[in-house]
């Protein structure tokens, strides 16, 4: 092998780490914290192990967290809602004088660690990142699984 072709090989073979990292949106998608109830919990962490037993071996342990859609909020339930859009990092379409067509969604931060929940309170997410992405929700970063129940 040349000189040439070498060290494009050598090159190759420290670039094919990076080419194969995943892209994370560190942006926030947090505007809020919510308090799903007791059964949209219970319901939720199934769909999370369910979907984690199906699809650990295509991601592997990194990140430890999955980002999990437990239920829709109401504009009209969360307080003081404008500003909180208004400061919020992935919300900037949605920044109108009326908010009633916003689609908020419950999410809570699952760790296939421990196979639960980190806590009993979730984020309210006006935009989400796409499915099976890499995303912040306050200081997880998580992948974002929806309801579960893509591929």
């Amino acid at each position: 092998m040349s000189g040439a072709g070498l060290l494009f090989f050598a090159l190759l073979l420290t670039a094919l780490p990076e080419l194969r990292a995943e892209k994370i949106d560190h942006r926030n998608f947090a505007v809020d914290t919510c308090y799903p109830t007791p059964n949209e919990i219970q319901l939720a962490e199934q769909r999370a192990r369910k979907y984690w037993a199906k699809h650990a071996a295509r991601f592997g342990n990194n990140p430890f967290y999955l980002a999990v859609e437990t239920s829709k909020i109401f504009p009209g339930d969360v307080h003081n809602l404008s500003p909180k859009l208004n400061h919020s990092e992935t919300t900037a379409s949605n920044r109108r004088r009326s908010y009633s067509y916003l689609e908020l969604k419950g999410v809570m931060i699952f760790d296939i660690r421990t196979g639960h929940f980190v806590g009993n309170t979730g984020f309210i997410s006006v935009d989400t990142p796409p499915l099976g992405g890499l995303a912040r929700f306050d200081d997880y970063i998580a992948r974002y699984i929806g309801f579960g129940n893509w591929p």
